[in-house]
């Protein structure tokens, strides 16, 4: 995300994040053709603070060959460099304020030509074409470029299915999630090859493992800067309109008097969820960038960032954070990680 050259700096926005953190589909191919279809689908009753739940749709990728709509469950992170939700926040007010993606507008204007626009792509005039292996590989390897270990092209694109797959395997996770989370084709019958892919949350634990709270995540879900308001002028600061926009929509849906676009509706709720987690993000973001931080050439975020309330935000948030990680392990964690010391002391020692 401080690149000098501009193309690797946008593709670092989300190609290059996505690619650095667990993955949210199971193959990097399946991102091609990912569209904005987004919805905050639930509040799992995790304690001691809900599970925000966030699926993407998509309906490409080399395990679905019958290009049906399959969904993606994602979970804000334990971890804010790692939190996926906070990187794809980023791509999202990329696209609508740096590269200009009329999508909340087309929304508010009743027009569906909306769902043609895709996640990923290289240049906002190719934002309503699926993205080919070449368009996409080319991003990923301009991001892998800037790394010590140079990755060829098929080990960068098979990198988020075999790092996902390791991290459900190391926490235990069962072969049964494993398989709904991966679309594997073991998968027997209509349940396993159609049903559950098509639901976000057959495969919670594989979100709450991947999310860095461990399969005991409904008792273990501590999600300090998540607790921390986010002021909603600088939420409307991000996502312009989107408030009124989603009011709007949502009175048409329910009084019926234009087209009824309930995917619209649950597109701009997630833009501002999105908005709410990039702020409760961003105190780590510029920790970690600095002046690089692409959001600051964003003339509303520089003047938020530089205000003394975002100094006391900044506190809020890194003291909720602490006080999290203070807290002891649950005992599945804590016997997780003495297995794991045991392994490592028995490697050592041989």
């Amino acid at each position: 995300m401080r690149f000098p050259d501009k193309q690797v700096r946008s593709c670092a926005c989300y190609a290059g994040s996505w690619s650095s953190i667990v993955p949210t589909f199971c193959c990097t191919d399946d991102l091609q053709d990912t569209r904005y279809f987004m919805e905050l689908i639930c509040s799992v009753p995790a304690e001691p603070l809900p599970m925000q739940i966030l699926a993407l749709a998509s309906n490409a990728g080399k395990a679905n060959q019958d290009a049906q709509m399959t969904y993606a469950a994602l979970a804000n992170h334990r971890q804010p460099h790692l939190d996926c939700l906070a990187y794809l926040s980023q791509l999202v007010l990329h696209q609508i304020n740096v590269s200009k993606l009329p999508l909340l507008a087309l929304i508010y204007q009743n027009n569906m030509s909306w769902r043609s626009y895709r996640m990923f792509f290289r240049d906002p005039s190719m934002a309503t074409s699926k993205q080919t292996y070449y368009d996409l590989s080319t991003m990923l390897m301009k991001v892998a470029a800037t790394m010590p270990d140079t990755l060829v092209k098929t080990k960068v694109m098979h990198l988020m299915r075999c790092s996902g797959t390791v991290s459900l395997a190391a926490a235990a996770c069962s072969m049964d999630v494993l398989r709904v989370w991966g679309r594997w084709a073991r998968s027997e019958g209509v349940v396993g090859k159609s049903y559950l892919p098509k639901s976000p949350l057959s495969a919670l634990p594989a979100t709450g493992v991947l999310a860095g709270f461990g399969t005991d995540f409904m008792t273990n879900h501590a999600f300090g800067r998540g607790t921390v308001a986010v002021p909603v002028a600088w939420i409307d600061a991000l996502a312009p309109h989107a408030r009124v926009i989603f009011q709007v929509v949502r009175l048409r849906n329910r009084m019926r008097t234009g087209k009824a676009d309930f995917s619209g509706q649950h597109c701009v709720e997630s833009i501002l969820y999105l908005a709410e987690t990039f702020w409760q993000s961003s105190p780590f973001m510029l920790q970690r960038y600095g002046l690089g931080w692409w959001a600051l050439q964003l003339p509303a975020v520089r003047f938020i960032v530089g205000s003394s309330s975002f100094r006391q935000f900044e506190q809020r948030v890194i003291d909720a954070e602490l006080e999290c990680n203070a807290r002891p392990l649950s005992p599945q964690m804590t016997e997780a990680f003495d297995k794991i010391s045991k392994h490592v002391c028995s490697l050592s020692e041989q």
